[in-house]
């Protein structure tokens, strides 16, 4: 996909926060964040809620690629595993792979990469197909 093409299907919030999307195929996307003050906790790193949102933008928006017309997708379910903290001025990176892409629901795995290449956190999130009736 195009950047104009993965800019159009990233919703405002996440680039709000300041996620762009690097590369997209039905099977994998990728993005950055520069991680800035406004995404610390109380000890000066990474929020996780903010590590979350990064994440969840991906899948929902690795989710989006494969849809049909009349077809949105949200998220049904989400975990995270952290295991290192990001600090504040680095420009952390995600990739965001397909695990199972199924007709009603998709499964996606993203890994927060902190800048020394080192995995901050792991999410996995199950997306579900929603179908217009009208």
């Amino acid at each position: 996909m195009t950047r104009e093409e993965l800019d159009a299907i990233l919703p405002d919030f996440p680039k709000s926060m300041g996620v762009t999307l690097t590369r997209g195929t039905p099977d994998c996307i990728e993005g950055t964040l520069t991680v800035e003050p406004r995404h610390a906790n109380r000890n000066g790193v990474m929020h996780g809620g903010a590590i979350m949102a990064f994440a969840d933008a991906l899948g929902g928006s690795a989710a989006a690629i494969n849809l049909a017309e009349g077809q949105s997708t949200t998220t049904l379910e989400s975990k995270t595993n952290f295991l290192r903290p990001i600090a504040i001025g680095e420009t952390a990176t995600a990739r965001c792979e397909a695990l199972h892409r199924g007709r009603r629901t998709t499964i996606w795995q993203t890994t927060v990469l902190r800048q020394d290449g080192k995995p901050a956190a792991i999410v996995i999130q199950t997306q579900m197909t929603l179908t217009s009736t009208s």
